[in-house]
């Protein structure tokens, strides 16, 4: 039994959502690709027009875009995509070098966090958390990592997200129009017991209650891929050595 199933299984309460999470399908790229389009636009105008089409990493190995759906109508009511750092760097390491202690570690970054704005807004987006967190417990996350321009860092620092660095220090982001955005971290495996301690209130959403509603089962094992990429790493590294060599 998988580990977030074993979870459930101690769990009684049982809660239905008016929204489904799940794994994006092809047909569902279109409402998120406008949602992203529309949310990016209000405030970086620029890079909401290049958001007017789907990304290279929507469907790229180590990524999985998420989203969350109206039961009535389908329609889109917020979506995320997750980057590991399995076939290639993140992308917030275009723009700064993390800390030693994330150095040969499983991490995953979240990034195109988009919330239609509604009634549901925040239920929505503590629905993809959820989502988030169960994906990187059952991939075997060492680290999730977000960076967030002012003020949508605030949401990170109420997850108690960390800083990398030094408390609300801000980088410049490659894959965020260059606007400043801090670089925040957090534990999967240790999210239970902080949020415990905290009395956090999305504690009982998270651990306590199951929500049939999200679907993950679409989600494709980053061991498969991250075996692959080590395995090319480790074939591609003698003919690096050897072009090193002959320099």
């Amino acid at each position: 039994m998988a580990l977030v199933e074993r979870i459930q299984a101690a769990v009684a309460r049982t809660e239905t959502l008016p929204f489904k999470v799940e794994i994006a399908t092809e047909a569902q790229m279109d409402g998120v690709i406008q949602l992203r389009a529309a949310s990016y636009g209000k405030h970086l105008p620029e890079l909401g027009a290049k958001l007017r089409k789907a990304e290279a990493a929507d469907f790229e190995l180590g990524c999985e875009v998420m989203v969350a759906t109206s039961k009535l109508d389908g329609s889109v009511l917020g979506t995320l995509r997750t980057h590991a750092n399995v076939m290639a760097p993140l992308p917030l390491e275009a723009s700064m070098t993390l800390p030693e202690k994330f150095d040969d570690t499983l991490m995953v970054e979240t990034t195109r966090l988009c919330i239609k704005g509604s009634s549901q807004g925040s239920l929505v987006r503590s629905a993809l958390f959820k989502a988030l967190h169960q994906y990187c417990l059952e991939q075997g996350v060492n680290w999730m990592l977000a960076a967030g321009r002012k003020p949508v860092d605030k949401i990170y620092d109420w997850l108690l997200f960390s800083d990398v660095s030094e408390k609300s220090m801000f980088f410049p982001m490659q894959h965020a129009g260059m606007v400043p955005h801090r670089v925040m971290y957090f534990s999967p495996q240790e999210a239970n017991a902080l949020w415990l301690t905290h009395q956090h209130p999305l504690h009982s959403f998270v651990f306590e209650t199951v929500h049939p509603d999200i679907d993950l089962s679409k989600a494709r094992p980053l061991a498969v891929t991250h075996e692959n990429s080590t395995l090319f790493k480790r074939a591609i590294e003698p003919v690096a050595a050897a072009f090193n060599r002959a320099q």
